[in-house]
């Protein structure tokens, strides 16, 4: 009697090999997607070697075909996804008030987060451009107060009113400013509405100036930048809380320029917030409210008309779906005026 002691590859050697090729091409794909890079300072929290590659090679054609550009930060126009919240963000900064669920962020051919074109013809066209307090990103779609206003003031003035969410999480005034030249002037709306602060305030404080090289969110980019993981670099500036005031003074007075030159008309809005030992940030507050008297704009004062209350703000600035309900209800009663 003998033994059958041949191996399973020698019995099935075609089965063997493509079960060793599919797990070799399951653990590489695993490998490739393991997030090993995770740093607190970054915009982004962690990204996986797939990214790297792919951010490398990007760069090299941009190195060889574009050179330098201006980078328009902005949602990718005519896409859907579903953002939510990680568990240290609900346990760090929204405790009890914000649902960690998935929530719907769908843009239309221009980035502007929807729903935004509602009519083909419409009568008014008002965009709001800002940061994460314009673009309400932990709520639903209807209860972002920009879409919000849109739909108030077509009640009110039975016109028909599209209104478009120009908010992207970061976003600084020179964003806004890159934004309105290069993709809401075309559109020819007849108001653009400006709200910034916090993150004025947190560039200018680190890097003295809105012109800061090397970083994700540095305005003038290049195939390195594309790479790098730092939000902004470290920098040793002079510049002082003067200084930092007047650059977003100057930053408030192009925004207006720019739109009245264009025929469109320009309003200010201060950030409403629960800060209390910030006396900087409250004075960008008064600047946006003293720019707008000596420039003749109308300035909604949010800053004044929303309570310092959780449930209203869940952190120091980001409304909750109660907070962007009250935010509308005031932004829409004081453009109203400007309609009639």
């Amino acid at each position: 009697m003998t033994h059958n002691t041949r191996s399973v590859f020698e019995k099935h050697p075609k089965k063997t090999v493509m079960i060793l090729l599919f797990l070799l091409l399951l653990g590489l794909y695993g490998l490739l997607s393991w997030k090993g890079i995770n740093n607190q300072y970054t915009e982004f929290e962690s990204k996986n070697v797939k990214t790297i590659l792919r951010q490398y090679f990007v760069g090299k054609v941009v190195e060889s075909n574009v050179g330098r550009f201006i980078k328009l930060r902005e949602h990718a126009p005519l896409t859907v996804r579903l953002e939510r919240p990680s568990r240290n963000y609900i346990s760090h900064i929204a405790p009890n008030t914000v649902e960690r669920k998935y929530y719907r962020i769908a843009t239309d051919k221009n980035g502007f987060i929807g729903p935004s074109i509602i009519h083909t013809n419409p009568d008014l066209q008002i965009i709001f451009l800002g940061g994460s307090t314009t673009e309400c990103l932990y709520m639903q779609e209807h209860e972002r107060f920009p879409y919000l206003v849109g739909r108030q003031l077509e009640a009110a003035l039975h016109k028909k009113v599209n209104t478009y969410n120009g908010g992207v999480s970061a976003n600084e005034s020179m964003h806004s400013l890159n934004v309105l030249m290069n993709k809401v002037l075309p559109l020819k709306p007849q108001m653009v509405v400006l709200m910034h602060n916090i993150n004025d305030l947190v560039v200018l404080r680190s890097q003295g100036t809105y012109w800061y090289p090397h970083s994700l969110k540095s305005h003038v980019q290049n195939a390195k930048t594309l790479l790098t993981r730092y939000e902004f670099p470290a920098t040793k500036h002079q510049a002082t809380e003067q200084d930092l005031i007047a650059e977003f003074s100057m930053n408030l007075r192009t925004f207006i320029a720019v739109c009245r030159i264009r025929n469109i008309q320009p309003v200010l809005m201060t950030q409403a917030n629960r800060v209390e030992q910030d006396d900087l940030y409250h004075r960008f507050n008064e600047v946006i409210l003293e720019v707008g008297k000596q420039e003749n704009v109308v300035v909604i004062d949010l800053a004044k008309a929303i309570p310092k209350q959780p449930e209203l703000i869940y952190d120091s600035y980001h409304y909750t779906a109660k907070g962007a309900a009250l935010a509308a209800d005031t932004i829409s009663q004081q453009l109203q005026p400007l309609f009639t």
